[in-house]
């Protein structure tokens, strides 16, 4: 056999296992999708395979090749939103030099990303403290700046034992107001200035870090909040 030819058929054989693994990887993304779709307007405690299956318009034998059960599935989708969002945060507050303004204002991101897609604040509303668990904005992002904040005088040290369970309470309320009723304009603010008051900075302060422009976060398109927000626009055409 020409050494050509070889080379031709090693190079076919050698894509094949990458093609594969692109295609499985694009399934378990749609399942993914499908699942915090599904989750969002049923809620986490319900059975939904047989609803992500429709949605994601796949065979059931299909989806148990990705996930074994409902739970399975929850974590799935709790993990890459968390992940995701927790990466916007961290890609434009980590540049900010002063730890009152970078936790407020990646209290104001996250906010921010849930009140602009309502099925992910729906997801995350529902889904409660099983969101990342304890890998979060939350538990991973805000104690090292609440703490070097108390150091400079910012927080209440005293406030600290309980600030992260504080801050974890009053989001999961305001992803409850946002994701089922109107809100106000600066609700996210608001909700923030109430947040850095209850863990002892003063109402000025506050105020004033709640009141700096937002860096825009830049959602790219394959993301599961932009690939989410895509469906919904579709069902909203399509009536």
């Amino acid at each position: 056999m020409p050494a050509a030819t070889k080379d031709t058929i090693k190079a076919a054989t050698d894509h094949r296992p990458r093609v594969a693994a692109e295609r499985r990887e694009r399934m378990r993304k749609r399942l993914i999708e499908s699942a915090l779709i599904v989750f969002a307007q049923k809620g986490v405690g319900a059975s939904v395979i047989p609803e992500v299956v429709a949605a994601a318009e796949v065979s059931q034998g299909s989806f148990y090749n990705y996930f074994r059960t409902n739970e399975e599935l929850l974590t799935a989708v709790s993990e890459e939103l968390s992940n995701e969002m927790l990466q916007l945060i961290e890609g434009v507050v980590g540049a900010i030099a002063d730890p009152g303004l970078r936790v407020a204002t990646a209290l104001r991101c996250y906010l921010q990303l849930a009140r602009g897609n309502r099925l992910a604040a729906r997801f995350l509303a529902s889904a409660g403290m099983r969101v990342g668990g304890e890998h979060s904005m939350v538990y991973d992002v805000l104690p090292p700046d609440l703490e070097e904040g108390a150091r400079l005088g910012q927080f209440d040290p005293a406030a600290l034992t309980v600030a992260v369970d504080v801050i974890k309470g009053t989001v999961l309320m305001a992803m409850h107001r946002m994701a089922h009723g109107r809100i106000a304009k600066d609700y996210p603010e608001q909700m923030v200035q109430a947040m850095l008051r209850s863990l002892g900075m003063g109402t000025a302060d506050a105020v004033r870090l709640t009141a700096v422009p937002l860096p825009r976060l830049a959602i790219p398109a394959e993301s599961l909040l932009a690939r989410v927000q895509a469906r919904a626009a579709v069902k909203a055409a399509e009536g």
